[in-house]
């Protein structure tokens, strides 16, 4: 699958976002797991840790598939929109959050 790498060629993290380049018409070459993630990705943006638990395998190595992926212009990274952490609507979303749980 990553033919035995450990360390991806682009830097990201576990909650990154990414999802299919919409120029990006055909599917992978190679693994299973490839073509899996990009399809997922199509429909929807994910986080590298949402990719992992779908594949059943580890962060690290999902890293190293997705960055190969998006090196190869099939996936790209999605910017998040960054909140203030003080922000009354912040702090009810994980006050609600904490209390479904």
């Amino acid at each position: 699958m990553n033919g035995g790498r450990t360390r991806p060629r682009l830097a990201l993290a576990r909650t990154t976002l990414v999802r299919a380049r919409r120029t990006a018409q055909h599917p992978p070459q190679g693994s299973a797991e490839r073509s899996a993630a990009f399809g997922w990705c199509q429909t929807q943006a994910l986080t590298i840790t949402e990719i992992a638990g779908r594949l059943r395998l580890p962060v690290q190595s999902v890293k190293v598939l997705v960055a190969d992926l998006i090196t190869e212009e099939l996936l790209m990274t999605v910017a998040t929109r960054q909140e203030d952490p003080k922000d009354p609507d912040v702090l009810e979303r994980v006050l609600a959050g904490l209390q479904t749980l």
